[in-house]
């Protein structure tokens, strides 16, 4: 008889020992976005696999679970449900909110904001060699690459967002010879806009 050779099974990735997403937040949000607006509290495993075409045993479908609950954004076990943090996700009252959200999610893995601070603005594969001690195959590094682009674009849109957007230390409006020089802060930059508005109005612009 021949023998059966067992099909190899598809293991979460791991980064200083600290297990990490397979899948970006990004892409973990897509997958369980059918959950959050069927009316199901749960849904078994076998089910959701088969209204996502999914394979409920291939390591495709087993990792894209398991990356939504290194998330945070199902719950363990069989069958699963939504968590407060997907709830406010996709619940969220205003899009600076979700945003906020996302944002303070994809700061979960320590290992992989420090690649994301660490590391130049469009980091090489080469880059994130030289920057992960341990031994890691070549995929595992793409992997880890779009990981790390996804937080950046989370960190993006949340700060983009903020009130503290401020960055120079001087401020100046200009227009039509109206000119104001500002220190920085919320509120000196909000009384000159007052001043240049009643000013603009004098000037009849």
């Amino acid at each position: 008889n021949a023998s059966i050779i067992p099909a190899l099974k598809k293991v979460t990735m791991k980064l200083e020992n600290y297990k990490i997403p397979d899948y970006s937040l990004s892409e973990s949000i897509k997958f369980i976005e059918p959950i959050a607006f069927s009316g199901f509290s749960s849904i078994n495993k076998f089910q959701y696999a088969n209204l996502r075409g999914y394979n409920a045993s291939g390591g495709a479908y087993n990792l894209r679970l398991s990356s939504a609950r290194l998330w945070g954004l199902i719950s363990d076990g069989n069958p699963f449900s939504m968590t407060a943090l997907s709830d406010k996700i996709f619940n969220a009252k205003s899009e600076i909110t979700k945003f906020e959200t996302l944002y303070n999610a994809s700061k979960t893995f320590i290992v992989l904001n420090r690649l994301s601070r660490d590391l130049p603005i469009s980091p090489t594969v080469n880059d994130l060699s030289r920057s992960i001690t341990e031994k890691i195959k070549i995929k595992d590094i793409r992997k880890i690459k779009n990981l790390i682009m996804d937080i950046r674009f989370h960190k993006s849109n949340y700060i983009s967002e903020d009130i503290e957007f401020i960055q120079s230390k001087d401020i100046k409006l200009e227009m039509s010879g109206v000119k104001l020089e500002v220190e920085e802060s919320k509120e000196s930059l909000l009384a000159a806009i007052k001043l240049l508005e009643s000013r603009l109005d004098l000037f009849r612009v």
